[in-house]
Formats: structure tokens, C-alpha cells, sequence
């Protein structure tokens, strides 16, 4: 699996230099490989796992035999972490355009770009006449809506 990381990874750099496009070139077909559930037949497996341990061997020998042994659990363990770290960043920059604050339940955001959401710090002024919901502002002006913006 870690033809997809070197896809994404050498995709993104083969945008900037030529030199990283044929290797993102053999990890898409890698990663179309292993989608068709065939082994990788490019190698860049073996090459990025070989060059990998050789580095590790000078530092120390022991992390490269254990990263050479389970070099193919390492790779599913990262690959993993870069789609959930992807997920969690897509869903802090949704909060980030929607809430104004990358988490509308606390505020621990270093991009906040505008006040808090409805309800948080008393910054929503609702006509009590006409709605009791707190969330008033936050949900685009639906009394109806009850949901918690700031927890």
C-alpha cells in the first residue's frame, strides 16, 4: 500500500519537478495494480522499501530489520493515518466555512475568521417574539432548528 502514499505524495511533487513525474507515473500504475488485486509488478515497492532500510541500516540496524520484516503492515498502518488525517482536515475546513472556527464545539482553532457561531458568547440577538431557539443565527433564521453549535 505504500504505491498509494508515493502516488499522492510524487503526484504532488511531479506537479513542480519532472524529475518526481516517472515515479508517479509507476506508482498510479501500482496502485491500478493492486486495485485489480494483482501483486505490484513495478517494483517501486521493493525500491522504496529497500532504500528505506538501507538508510535506517547506517542509524540503526535493528529499526531496519524490524521496518524490512513489517514493511507491509508499516505501509497500511500509514496509509491509514494519511486518509484519516485528509477526512479530519476536510472536516475541520468545512467547520472552518460554515462555523467560522475549525471546531465550533470548543475553541481551540488557530484559523478562527470570524465570531463564533450562534449561541456561543451571547453574540446572537434573537427577536424573542418571533423565535426562542438560541441557534437562531447559526441556523440561517429556522426557529425550528435546535441543534448545538457550541456545546
Amino acid at each position: 500500500m505504500i504505491c498509494i502514499i508515493a502516488l499522492i505524495t510524487f503526484g504532488i511533487l511531479g506537479i513542480f519537478s519532472a524529475r518526481y513525474r516517472v515515479i508517479a507515473k509507476e506508482a498510479f500504475r501500482c496502485v491500478f495494480q493492486r486495485l485489480q488485486l494483482k501483486a505490484c509488478e513495478t517494483g517501486l515497492d521493493n525500491r522504496i522499501k529497500s532504500k528505506l532500510t538501507s538508510k535506517l541500516l547506517r542509524r540503526s540496524p535493528r529499526a531496519a530489520r524490524f521496518v524490512y520484516k513489517r514493511f507491509e503492515l508499516l505501509s497500511w498502518i500509514f496509509t491509514i493515518v494519511l486518509f484519516a488525517s485528509m477526512i479530519y482536515s476536510a472536516y475541520g475546513l468545512y467547520n472552518l466555512f460554515v462555523y467560522g472556527t475549525c471546531d465550533p464545539y470548543s475553541e481551540n482553532c488557530l484559523f478562527d475568521i470570524g465570531a463564533p457561531a450562534c449561541g456561543c458568547e451571547g453574540l446572537c440577538v434573537c427577536d424573542v417574539e418571533t423565535c426562542q431557539s438560541p441557534e437562531y443565527a447559526a441556523c440561517e433564521g429556522d426557529c425550528s432548528c435546535q441543534r448545538e453549535v457550541c456545546g
